[in-house]
């Protein structure tokens, strides 16, 4: 069973913030591991995901697609297939029983395909429409 630990910390003047030592033991949290950070404006909220691998390959992917019951769960299958690991996910519909979106950020580390052969092979789905694909990546922010 999963539990919530809440802890106030402080952002220091060079906006660092430390996270707790409860916090870091609970989540197996350790110096160098790479962190997902994922800033959602409208709630003002900040959510931390770490990554186990630090030579994760992570990217993010826009899948537009038709609006039809089942293609959500096809899509995810064909990812599942290819050992895409699903980081987070997010889904809509943009025109009901017409357009939907999926945002996914995945780890391909284990991916059996290159991202080229990945992206060829989830467009070939009938329902796909179009596909974006970024790396994300870790880059040291100067200033603010």
């Amino acid at each position: 069973m999963s539990e919530e630990v809440y802890d106030f910390v402080v952002m220091d003047s060079k906006s660092r913030v430390t996270i707790p030592l409860k916090i870091r033991k609970i989540l197996g949290l350790r110096e160098g591991m790479k962190l997902l950070l994922i800033a959602n404006s409208s709630k003002k909220e900040l959510r931390i995901i770490p990554l186990l691998e630090l030579q994760a390959k992570v990217y993010r992917l826009r899948i537009v697609m038709s609006d039809r019951p089942g293609v959500l769960a096809r899509a995810a299958s064909l990812l599942a297939e290819e050992r895409v690991d699903l980081i987070m996910t997010e889904s809509r519909t943009i025109r009901r029983g017409e357009t939907a979106e999926w945002v996914i950020v995945a780890d391909l580390s284990n991916c059996q395909l290159d991202v080229s052969a990945l992206v060829e092979r989830i467009k070939s789905l009938e329902f796909v429409k179009s596909v974006e694909i970024t790396q994300m990546g870790y880059k040291p922010e100067r200033g603010m």
